[in-house]
């Protein structure tokens, strides 16, 4: 089990983290967040939770992740701006973090997914709230840390774990004690209009992929070009250039898509 006094001891933070609560078990840490949020808490406050009974993906998908694997969390950022490259900046800090604590190579998929190989490892949804004329965000993210392969059967997508791609168990205190930093960091750096979005295109293999964009009913083909100064993803059809902001992608491979 992670120990907040574990965790704080080891924060080299100024605000993220601060404070943190930790949660045996909860329904789900955005939609407490959210309410806290309204409520008026402080930015940085981060919950963390052992297991979700309801933790949640983008488009109302479920989260899944049995006691004690996963590291499932939110934080709470007031942004001034930039809001729309919160999910994107996210996933790239989680890529890096993950890759610096386990080794793995860690890739990023638009908008919210953060992949080792051609499978999902960590997550982001971010959810916004207006809270007396300002705006707050929500950052929730997930990382398969020590799920076994039986613990995806549910899933309905390829997923893995850092146990499952490095053969060993992990301390998840260990990657949220490495993550915190890096992500105040970027988050500094996003607001002070610093943070560039050329770190998250180093580590998406794909663009210059043909994709599948599928929008409510509808699916289509094209091939991804870029992601624009708002988050949008770029994508080349026969009809020419068009920009994407809520959808799921599938990059098509020779034999699979992802």
């Amino acid at each position: 089990m992670i120990r907040r006094t574990d965790i704080e001891a080891r924060l080299a933070t100024r605000r993220f983290g601060r404070p943190l609560y930790w949660y045996d078990r909860i329904d789900s840490t955005n939609r407490e967040l959210l309410e806290w949020a309204v409520r008026g808490a402080e930015e940085g406050t981060l919950l963390v939770a052992d297991e979700q009974t309801a933790g949640r993906g983008r488009r109302g998908r479920q989260w899944i992740a049995p006691p004690g694997t996963g590291l499932l969390m939110s934080l709470l950022v007031r942004p001034r701006q930039a809001v729309g490259l919160l999910p994107l900046m996210t996933g790239a800090v989680l890529a890096e973090t993950i890759e610096a604590v386990s080794g793995a190579r860690a890739t990023v998929k638009w908008p919210n997914d953060v992949l080792i190989g051609e499978r999902k490892v960590a997550g982001v949804l971010v959810e916004t709230v207006i809270q007396r004329g300002q705006q707050a965000a929500v950052i929730g993210m997930g990382i398969n840390v020590n799920m076994q392969a039986h613990d995806f059967e549910r899933v309905g997508m390829p997923a893995t774990s850092l146990r499952l791609e490095t053969g060993q168990i992990w301390e998840r205190e260990d990657l949220l004690a490495a993550l915190l930093p890096r992500l105040e960091t970027a988050y500094d750096a996003l607001q002070a209009g610093a943070w560039s979005l050329d770190a998250w295109r180093a580590r998406a293999p794909m663009l210059g992929k043909p994709i599948t964009v599928f929008e409510e009913e509808d699916a289509w083909y094209g091939v991804a070009l870029d992601v624009a100064e708002d988050g949008a993803l770029l994508v080349q059809t026969e009809e020419g250039v068009r920009a994407i902001y809520a959808a799921d992608v599938r990059v098509r491979f020779p034999s699979s898509e992802t």
